[in-house]
């Protein structure tokens, strides 16, 4: 599957530092919450987090609100809003907390962004120690130049005016315009 493909590399490298003792398990979750997280997606990983969402059933009205909430709290509107550009603020991620602690996201359907800010020391019981591997997601990105290709698509297909946008505005802003993700998609 090339949702796995794309991330491949990511999760390789999560799964190395685990392996390590310098894994997520025993932290607190610092780098989801607004202390540190503003997580910006392209319209590629928000389409198929929506995909996953519909999949397990929780792309809902109860989410809705919560990424309505978020929006708000943390004033995630855009820049201008015409041409609907982001700044990098920081809020909590809508996902965090989810039911139990963590994310309820696999890593294979993660943002590329959360799979590359990872812990570098063992027993990390906060974001302390932890930094977003840059060099890791220049690879992968140059691993895969049909993504651009991909993202340009959706952005004209859907009529979206932004690259990348914080996960509560993009899934919200692609659920709302197109009635069919509620139905799922192909």
């Amino acid at each position: 599957m090339k949702v796995t493909t794309r991330r491949q590399v990511l999760i390789e490298q999560m799964n190395f530092l685990e392996s390590n003792g310098m894994g997520c398990a025993g932290c607190s979750g610092t780098c989801c919450t607004y202390e540190a997280n503003s997580m910006l997606i392209t319209p590629t990983e928000a389409i198929e987090l929506i995909q996953f969402l519909i999949k397990e059933n929780m792309l809902n009205d109860d989410l809705k609100v919560k990424l309505s909430d978020t929006i708000k709290k943390y004033r995630l509107m855009p820049k201008y809003p015409n041409e609907r550009s982001y700044l990098r603020k920081t809020y909590t991620c809508p996902f965090f907390h989810h039911k139990e602690f963590g994310c309820p996201l696999p890593r294979e359907i993660k943002p590329y962004g959360c799979l590359a800010f990872n812990s570098h020391h063992p027993e990390i019981k906060n974001s302390e120690q932890c930094f977003s591997e840059v060099e890791l997601l220049k690879r992968r990105q140059d691993d895969h130049p049909e993504e651009h290709t991909l993202n340009e698509k959706y952005r004209k297909d859907l009529g979206l005016n932004w690259q990348k946008a914080p996960i509560p505005n993009a899934i919200l802003e692609i659920w709302e315009k197109f009635s069919f993700f509620h139905q799922g998609l192909d």
